[in-house]
């Protein structure tokens, strides 16, 4: 199978969601806030949302690929949504009133409304341009075009921590910042529209491996020199973090990289209001984890990013009691959950 065939059969795949199970007029909905298409988030919310949907009768979730996730968890928090992607350096950030959540100011007694079910790590932060551009390194990327994440997201303030790190660069003045939703801007990317795309996903990505069907291109790698950097030494002791040489040339040919590629990943999870039944909570984990093979059958990326020991390896703040019976069910031991104190 060409790798074009597998990008369209995974992405078919994950839109047989809607169509795995019958619906009912009396099913009990819900909303999962989720990244774009092509991300691990999207996959790993896809297959939970379709194994709730297949064995939990009566619940059925539907998937909204729209927004940041930094929205979809102050909804959450609100109780305007049901699920979210959740991490610890969101965590952090909302526990602290800070970044994307410095408009907040109920910060800390909102995170007790917003609980983990499980963790993962999402991938890494592909900084993706044409060969044709020229650009080779983040120094290149001056007076250029350049996606960060969805305008306020925790992946834009972390983006620009790397940028600044690695350049001393800043968006609206070294470079211009183009502000659009994941979605948006991965079709816009497509299209030639603007200079970088950065990304958070797995490697292999579906939306890379479809650029090198037919353009050549290039991952820009971390600058290890840089590492001493005030601010990337700031970046990288954030909670959850990874960095690690990545092999790219399972994107073949087209891809001109010869060397595995430095780049930076995360934890980051699925979680659910904090006021959720306990049982009901409980059935779904079971149906996700007891058919954990439907997952895996997603993507290739899957079968190592949905652990037992990835689950229980980047919990923070509130976990679920559904999910904590679960574990303690199935005899697995939970790290330290990393949790903070608020500033008086």
């Amino acid at each position: 199978m060409s790798i074009k065939s597998k990008f369209i059969a995974a992405f078919l795949l994950t839109a047989a969601i809607a169509i795995t199970s019958p619906s009912s007029a009396a099913d009990k909905r819900y909303t999962l806030g989720s990244l774009a298409a092509g991300t691990t988030p999207f996959l790993v919310n896809t297959a939970w949302a379709k194994a709730v949907n297949k064995y939990v009768p009566g619940h059925r979730i539907q998937v909204s690929a729209v927004g940041a996730a930094t929205k979809h968890s102050v909804l959450v928090s609100m109780g305007k949504m049901d699920f979210t992607m959740w991490a610890p350096i969101q965590y952090m950030l909302m526990v602290r009133q800070i970044g994307p959540f410095k408009k907040i100011k109920d910060g800390p007694e909102r995170t007790k409304k917003i609980a983990m079910l499980f963790s993962y790590p999402v991938g890494h932060t592909h900084t993706v341009v044409y060969a044709e551009s020229g650009i080779k390194t983040y120094q290149d990327i001056k007076g250029k075009k350049v996606f960060m994440g969805p305008p306020a997201g925790v992946a834009t303030r972390n983006v620009a921590m790397i940028i600044k790190a690695m350049t001393g660069y800043q968006a609206g003045k070294d470079f211009t910042q183009v502000k659009m939703g994941w979605a948006p801007a991965q079709q816009a990317f497509q299209d030639k529209k603007f200079d970088v795309w950065i990304t958070v996903t797995t490697a292999p990505s579906p939306a890379v491996q479809q650029l090198t069907i037919t353009n050549k291109m290039r991952l820009i790698s971390l600058d290890k020199t840089k590492f001493n950097h005030p601010i990337w030494k700031k970046y990288a002791r954030q909670p959850g973090r990874i960095i690690e040489p990545v092999d790219v040339s399972v994107y073949g040919p087209n891809m001109l990289n010869k060397k595995p590629v430095i780049m930076s990943g995360t934890m980051v999870g699925l979680a659910v209001r904090s006021d959720m039944d306990t049982e009901l909570v409980y059935t779904m984990m079971k149906a996700f984890w007891g058919h954990i093979d439907d997952a895996h059958a997603f993507a290739k990326s899957m079968k190592k990013t949905l652990t037992y020991e990835n689950a229980v390896a980047g919990l923070a703040g509130v976990v679920h009691p559904g999910a904590l019976k679960f574990f303690k069910e199935k005899g697995i031991k939970i790290p330290k959950i990393f949790r903070i104190k608020a500033k008086k």
